[in-house]
C-alpha cells in the first residue's frame, strides 16, 4: 500500500521553481513507493517581481529590519494559506534561503532546511562549484566556507549582463548559456560537482545535462530527496 505524503512549498521566485520541485518530489516519492500531495503557493513576491505593500522584494528585506520582518510574515502568511494539514513545509528557493529563521519564526511550525539539505548532501565532496544569484553569495560562504568554487568577476559579471538580457527576452536562455561556459570551464580546472543554485533559470539542470565529466545537480533535487527521506 503506498502512503500519501502532504507537502507544502511556498517562498519560490517563480512558478516554474515549484515545478521543477514538484517534479522531483514526485521523481524520489516514486522510488519508495510514495504518493506526494503538494501544495505550492504563487511567486514571491508576485508573478513581476514588484515590490507589493507588505511585500518587499527579497533584495531590499536584506538591508531593512522591517523590511525583512515584512517579507518573513508574507512568506509565513503564504504557507498558513497552503493549509495546515501537511506533513512537510519546504521553501524551494536559493535566493530566500536567509530568511528561514524569520519565517519559520513567523509561522510557528518547523521548515525543512534547504541550507541543512545541501550541507549534508555535499558532507563528503571535497570541492565543488556553485553557481548562485547574488542574494544567495553570503549563505554560500556560510554554507560550503573554502569548498564552495564560485563564479569569478569576469563569470559574475556575464551573468549579470545575461540577467538583464533573460529579464528583456522572458526566457532564462541567456543565463543557461553562461551557467555552461562556466561549467565547462570548472571541469577543465578539476571540479567533479556543480550545484545549480540559480532560482531565475530553473531548467538548467535539464537543458545542460548533455555535459559530461561533471556531475551537476540543483537545488530543487536536492531539496526534494533530503524532503522525502524524512518520511517514516
Amino acid at each position: 500500500m503506498t502512503s500519501t505524503v502532504k507537502i507544502s512549498a511556498f517562498g519560490a521566485l517563480n512558478a516554474d521553481s515549484y515545478i521543477v520541485f514538484g517534479e522531483w518530489i514526485r521523481h524520489f516519492a516514486g522510488k519508495r513507493g510514495l504518493t506526494p500531495e503538494i501544495r505550492s503557493a504563487g511567486p514571491y513576491p508576485n508573478a513581476e517581481a514588484k515590490n507589493a505593500p507588505g511585500r518587499p522584494l527579497r533584495a531590499d528585506a536584506l538591508k531593512d529590519p522591517l523590511l525583512r520582518a515584512a517579507l518573513c510574515e508574507a512568506v509565513a502568511a503564504d504557507a498558513r494559506a497552503l493549509g495546515d494539514d501537511v506533513d512537510i513545509r519546504c521553501m524551494p528557493c536559493m535566493s530566500m534561503i536567509g530568511f528561514h529563521d524569520g519565517v519559520e519564526q513567523a509561522l510557528g511550525k518547523p521548515i525543512v532546511r534547504l541550507g541543512d539539505a545541501l550541507v549534508d548532501f555535499y558532507w563528503e565532496v571535497s570541492r565543488l562549484g556553485v553557481i548562485h544569484m547574488r542574494p544567495a553569495a553570503a549563505r554560500v560562504a556560510e554554507l560550503f566556507a573554502s569548498k564552495a568554487v564560485t563564479p569569478n568577476e569576469r563569470q559574475a559579471a556575464q551573468l549579470l549582463v545575461a540577467e538583464e538580457q533573460a529579464k528583456k527576452e522572458g526566457n532564462a536562455a541567456p543565463v543557461e548559456a553562461v551557467m555552461k561556459e562556466i561549467t565547462e570551464s570548472w571541469r577543465g580546472e578539476g571540479l567533479t560537482h556543480v550545484l545549480f543554485a540559480r532560482a531565475d533559470a530553473p531548467l538548467a539542470q535539464k537543458h545542460l545535462a548533455g555535459i559530461t565529466g561533471i556531475r551537476i545537480d540543483s537545488y530543487f533535487s536536492i531539496l526534494a530527496e533530503n524532503v522525502l527521506q524524512r518520511v517514516q
